[in-house]
């Protein structure tokens, strides 16, 4: 009867979320009264063709050593687009398109609720947490209300004055960023030794650039005027986000013109050399591109967000003394850290806009398209709801 409902009547989610709590229904065993707390939003898919649909589903049970998050805020993430396929239109290339749309999953909340047997836990009811993704079974077609956590070494305190909604972007995006630009600090303090003027190219214009931008410049702060940092990406509104932020020089990589053009303007606008790229797209076209302009001795890091295969000169690597840096997702340690930074006012992030949950079709609809500066932050739960 629960099913029926949800497929015959033709409401909002927010009306159907609103009836569908609070209605009784009537059988033979008697009346059985379904309450909010026993019920919660899901915005989901049926499958990867059809488009997010609002259902109330029960809320999940608490995990032995496990704890019972209830979401506020959820980045709009890279898997869910990336696979997202709707009759509407296809995302404009296949693999990673946007470097605003991120791997891994981006959610901040509250405790609801903790198994008894964490008598010693540092957490507790009403505590605000971020996760870490680990290899936790988080929802992978859509967004619930309430995810359960196995472990309690997943979660993150969020300090009371940093904002919930930056705090969401923070697990895989801005971590990445982090964890690239931590791994390639020690390769660029010693270019700018040995430089009058180190030049740093960020591939990508969308909100995981504009994060490592913007850690790169609270790193260099008092070395500003010996680094030039350049972002180069297809999208020309982008890279107006990018210019406003602060980068030295920004490149439109149209790729509709010659490859030849592309690279000679790269290395107009970085006089002297690129000595470090940090590509996060790291498709085939991007490495190649990449290694035509880098410098001798130069350090290329990437970021592997594409699957694609990318082949190499080990020889023209080797006699050029260059260097391939992997990085990885970032450690928990580091969001600790990266957390400690937003709190501390040390770092801002990029711009961000918010819609509600209900709304997922249109967003990813815009992601899609590009039409959304910087990132999308979807609303689960509203912090008011929670008071």
């Amino acid at each position: 009867m629960l099913d029926a409902y949800i497929l015959k009547k033709s409401l909002t989610p927010p009306q159907f979320l609103r009836n569908y709590c609070s209605m009784r229904l009537l059988g033979a065993e008697g009346s059985v009264e379904m309450s909010r707390q026993e019920r919660m939003k899901c915005v989901r898919r049926i499958s990867i063709e059809d488009d997010f649909e609002c259902e109330a589903t029960p809320i999940p049970d608490i995990p032995s050593g496990g704890i019972r998050v209830r979401v506020c805020y959820a980045g709009a993430t890279y898997s869910d687009v990336q696979i997202k396929n709707s009759s509407h239109q296809k995302p404009r290339l296949a693999g990673v398109h946007d470097t605003s749309l991120f791997r891994g999953f981006e959610v901040s909340g509250v405790v609801d609720d903790l198994c008894p047997s964490l008598m010693n836990c540092d957490f507790k009811k009403g505590d605000r947490v971020i996760v870490y993704p680990w290899n936790e079974d988080l929802p992978e077609i859509g967004y619930d209300e309430y995810i359960v956590i196995k472990k309690a070494d997943s979660l993150i305190h969020i300090p009371n004055h940093l904002d919930m909604r930056v705090a969401s972007l923070l697990p895989a995006g801005a971590l990445q960023a982090y964890a690239a630009i931590k791994k390639s600090k020690p390769f660029l303090m010693e270019k700018i030794m040995g430089e009058d003027v180190t030049n740093v190219l960020i591939v990508g214009a969308g909100g995981l650039a504009l994060w490592t931008l913007l850690m790169a410049k609270n790193f260099i702060a008092e070395n500003a005027s010996k680094v030039r940092i350049v972002v180069a990406g297809h999208d020309v509104e982008k890279l107006a986000a990018a210019r406003d932020i602060g980068c030295w020089e920004v490149i439109h990589w149209d790729e509709e013109v010659h490859e030849g053009y592309i690279t000679e303007r790269t290395l107009n606008a970085c006089e002297g050399g690129v000595h470090m790229i940090i590509d996060f797209v790291s498709s085939a076209r991007t490495i190649k591109r990449c290694l035509k302009v880098l410098a001798k001795e130069g350090v290329l890091v990437v970021g592997g967000n594409s699957k694609f295969e990318v082949t190499f000169n080990l020889n023209t690597l080797a006699q050029r003394n260059q260097s391939v840096l992997g990085v990885s997702k970032g450690s928990k340690e580091q969001l600790q850290e990266l957390v400690n930074f937003c709190a501390e006012g040390k770092l801002t992030a990029p711009k961000f806009t918010v819609f509600p949950v209900e709304e997922a079709n249109e967003v990813f609809q815009k992601l899609s398209n590009c039409n959304i500066s910087g990132r999308a932050i979807l609303e689960v739960c509203p912090e008011e709801a929670l008071e």
